[in-house]
C-alpha cells in the first residue's frame, strides 16, 4: 500500500512538473478546403494540414492599404480594417512594440515580448518567467538571414544570453518559427479566417476599435507551428478560442492590441490547458536602438492604453 501511494505521488508530481514546463515553453512563443481536415483522437481534436496552403487564405494587405488611402471612407469589413492597419504599421521605416501579459494553467507565467524595426534590421525578444520556468529567446534579422539566441530569464524583464546562436535563412525561419521578423504578425487574418458574426467595428472621433474572433484552425496555422517548434511539443497545439481587439487612431495607425487565447498543448504524454492574456503597445514611426546581445531591453516604456 505504501509503495502504491508513493508511486501515485511521483506520477502526480511528474504530471504537474510537465504542465509547468509546457506552460513556460508555450508562453514564449492563426467549410475548409486545401486538404485540411480534423482527426478526433483521445484528448483534443488534432488537425491534419496535409496539402494545406496557408498563403491562399491571406488577405492582400498591400492592396487593401492602397484602397484605403484612395478611399478611407469606404465600408471595409473588420478583417479588412485590421489588415490595413497592420500593413500600415509593417510599412513604417522605424517602429517598435512591447507585449505584456501572462499565461495561466496551474500557475501564472509572466510574459514579455519586444519587437524593433530599424530599416532592414529587426529585433525580437520573448521572455517567460515563473517560479518553475525561466526562458528567453532573442532573434536578430538582417537582410536575408536571422540569428536565434536561447537565453535564461533573470526575471520577467531581463535575461542572459550566450554568444551561441542558430543561423536561419528567412525561408527556414518561417518554416521553423512561423514567420520572419519583417512579417511582424503571425496570424492569418482575412474574411475567410474570422468568425464574421463575432467581429465588430466601433469608431469614435479619435479611435477605431476592431474586435475579431478567429477561426481556430486556419488563422492559427503559423502560430501553432511556432509553438510546436520553439517548445518541442509532441503535436501542434489545439485552440478553443482566439479573440483579438485592435485599437487604431482615426488614420488607422496601430496603437494597441489585446489577445485572449485558450488552447491545449501536449508534451511527453501530458496535456495542459492554457489561457493567454496579452497586451501589445505599438509605436509606429518611432526609432528605438536595438540592444546588444546582453544589453537589457527597457520594458518600462510600453506606455499606457488611454483609449477605449
Amino acid at each position: 500500500m505504501r509503495k502504491t501511494d508513493k508511486n501515485k505521488h511521483i506520477s502526480k508530481g511528474k504530471k504537474t512538473f510537465n504542465q509547468y514546463t509546457i506552460l513556460g515553453l508555450c508562453a514564449v512563443s492563426v467549410g475548409v478546403g486545401g486538404g485540411i481536415f480534423l482527426k478526433k483522437k483521445i484528448g483534443p481534436v488534432v488537425t491534419d494540414y496535409a496539402g494545406f496552403d496557408p498563403e491562399s487564405f491571406k488577405a492582400d494587405s498591400k492592396a487593401l492599404l492602397k484602397e484605403y488611402e484612395a478611399n478611407p471612407n469606404k465600408n471595409f469589413t473588420p478583417a479588412e480594417l485590421v489588415n490595413i492597419g497592420l500593413e500600415k504599421y509593417r510599412s513604417c521605416e522605424y517602429s517598435y512594440s512591447i507585449g505584456v501579459g501572462q499565461a495561466s494553467t496551474i500557475v501564472n507565467q509572466s510574459i514579455r515580448n519586444a519587437q524593433i524595426k530599424n530599416g532592414d534590421e529587426f529585433f525580437e525578444e520573448q521572455i517567460s518567467r515563473s517560479s518553475m520556468v525561466s526562458l528567453a529567446n532573442r532573434i536578430i534579422q538582417e537582410g536575408e538571414n536571422a540569428k536565434v539566441y536561447k537565453g535564461k530569464a533573470n526575471d520577467v524583464e531581463s535575461a542572459e544570453y550566450t554568444s551561441e546562436f542558430t543561423n536561419y535563412s528567412l525561408d527556414a525561419l518561417k518554416e521553423n518559427l512561423g514567420k520572419t521578423l519583417s512579417e511582424v504578425f503571425i496570424y492569418i487574418i482575412s474574411d475567410n479566417t474570422v468568425i464574421k458574426d463575432k467581429c465588430s467595428v466601433t469608431k469614435t472621433n479619435e479611435n477605431i476599435k476592431v474586435e475579431l474572433e478567429l477561426d481556430t484552425e486556419i488563422a492559427t496555422y503559423y502560430y501553432k507551428l511556432q509553438m510546436k517548434n520553439l517548445s518541442n511539443l509532441s503535436a501542434l497545439p489545439t485552440f478553443e478560442h482566439i479573440k483579438q481587439t485592435y485599437i487604431f487612431d482615426k488614420n488607422m495607425t496601430l496603437l494597441h492590441s489585446i489577445m485572449d487565447e485558450k488552447y491545449q498543448a501536449s508534451m511527453s504524454g501530458i496535456t495542459a490547458n492554457i489561457q493567454n492574456n496579452l497586451d501589445y503597445y505599438y509605436h509606429a514611426n518611432e526609432y528605438l536602438k536595438i540592444p546588444e546581445l546582453n544589453e537589457q531591453f527597457d520594458y518600462s516604456i510600453e506606455g499606457e492604453a488611454k483609449y477605449e
